[in-house]
């Protein structure tokens, strides 16, 4: 028995639904940015099949990964500027504090920096 294809719009939509809903009209599916489906959307997302649902569900899951990775490197790049801004006086800003980082330091402040700093996914798998 072949297996059913997966179309890749329904799982795109599927993956882009808001799931906290929004208060003026619970019942309609909205867009992560907050725009409302469109009739024509709300059909085609009422038509997912298990598969596709599945495979929607496996991205959400490698999207939250990737959010997770981020906020932990995010974290990391902070810990590494307070650790010198620390030892330097009051009012001193991360140019100070890049100053007086040990050359293993600085090596992980510039691998961190533009990963912390990417505006979206493509940025951040372009700077990696």
């Amino acid at each position: 028995m072949p297996h059913p294809s997966i179309r890749p719009d329904v799982v795109a939509l599927f993956t882009d639904v808001d799931w906290y809903g929004h208060l003026d009209d619970p019942q309609r599916p909205y867009h992560r940015e907050g725009r409302p489906f469109t009739h024509a959307e709300h059909l085609l997302l009422n038509t997912i099949t298990p598969e596709e649902q599945a495979a929607g569900l496996a991205q959400l899951r490698r999207e939250a990964d990737w959010l997770r990775d981020i906020d932990a490197k995010r974290q990391v790049f902070v810990d590494l500027v307070l650790k010198y801004l620390a030892k330097l006086p009051e009012g001193s800003v991360v140019d100070d504090a890049i100053d007086i980082m040990t050359d293993e330091d600085y090596a992980e402040y510039e691998r961190l920096l533009p990963i912390v700093t990417a505006e979206d996914t493509l940025e951040y798998s372009q700077r990696k």
